[in-house]
């Protein structure tokens, strides 16, 4: 289990007082609290989104309150990291050192643990590096290992381009803990039709672990049966067996929403993607399924139905 951000700070206290307590920067807190609806939008504003790995967080002057009189719950903390990918913006140094307001009663809390590598969103503040927010903050834990800048979809925007990173085995990748951690990117980052496509990808990964968990995400997340899940119903994992027996069941529900209300299909959040949702479910595993969804697919876009309904 994760050291909570108690513990965390206990850890630093020893740390600077060991080291000398660093004069605290005259900095104000831009703090989002734990619920606030902000959203990817918010996070993908920052002027630099950047992948990083931390090498020491430091304690920075004393515990701040939130309001006059309030219980002292603020820490500015100091992270310095290796910069390994920029996402977006300007940023010619490699090493830099950024702050951010922690609040030590959040939980789950918000910090970043040396030596692991993140997707972080910074601004320029009294001349240092400060997080976009604090109090929580884009902070999404990059378990693919590293990537090369020149192989980054930038062209494609932040959120598809973080959707690569997540989606995309790096040069020092550990196979296992990628595998298990492809729920991610959330719904937002990159949109279906790409997150489809990059799982779609990893059904040709060496690794059978990659290719399984690949599939299972594939149905957790795109809310239908790919054509992948035939195998992980025959896998020498029971788990995975288990978790592809649970996906493959009749949906009367689907179907008939597919033919008669299709749009109610969609969440909020992937309102949007109307059209790459039906083209998702014409590679369903279930003849009836694809046949309904191109009939959809032919009355909303009948382009797009030319190219994925033949």
């Amino acid at each position: 289990m994760s050291p909570t951000i108690t513990h965390l700070i206990a850890a630093a206290i020893i740390l600077s007082s060991l080291t000398g307590c660093r004069r605290a920067p005259e900095l104000m807190p831009r703090l989002i609290f734990q619920g606030e609806p902000v959203g990817s939008d918010f996070w993908l504003a920052a002027p630099y989104i950047l992948v990083v790995k931390v090498a020491r967080a430091d304690l920075v002057g004393a515990r701040q309150p939130v309001f006059r009189g309030g219980p002292k719950t603020l820490q500015l903390v100091r992270f310095t990291v290796n910069v390994e990918d920029v996402i977006q913006g300007n940023m010619p140094d490699k090493n830099i050192s950024f702050y951010f307001f922690a609040k030590t009663d959040a939980t789950p809390h918000y910090y970043l643990d040396p030596g692991k590598r993140y997707i972080v969103s910074l601004r320029r503040e009294g001349g240092v590096w400060r997080s976009w927010a604090d109090g929580s903050q884009l902070a999404i834990w990059v378990h693919s290992g590293s990537h090369a800048q020149k192989d980054l979809p930038l062209d494609l925007g932040p959120a598809t381009t973080i959707a690569y990173i997540l989606l995309t085995p790096g040069t020092d990748c550990n196979l296992k803990e990628f595998a298990g951690f492809l729920d991610w990117p959330p719904q937002g980052y990159g949109g279906p039709g790409y997150l489809n496509e990059r799982l779609k990808e990893l059904q040709h990964s060496p690794s059978q672990m990659v290719r399984e968990e690949a599939c299972l995400a594939m149905a957790r997340l795109l809310w239908h049966q790919p054509k992948c899940l035939e195998e992980c119903l025959h896998s020498p994992d029971g788990r995975v067996r288990s978790a592809a027996a649970k996906f493959k069941v009749d949906d009367v529900h689907l179907l008939e929403l597919l033919r008669h209300n299709p749009s109610a299909l969609f969440n909020k959040g992937w309102s949007d993607y109307i059209s790459e949702m039906f083209e998702i479910y014409a590679e369903d595993m279930r003849p009836e399924v694809r046949k309904a969804a191109c009939a959809a697919l032919r009355s909303f876009d009948p382009q797009r139905a030319a190219a994925h309904c033949r």
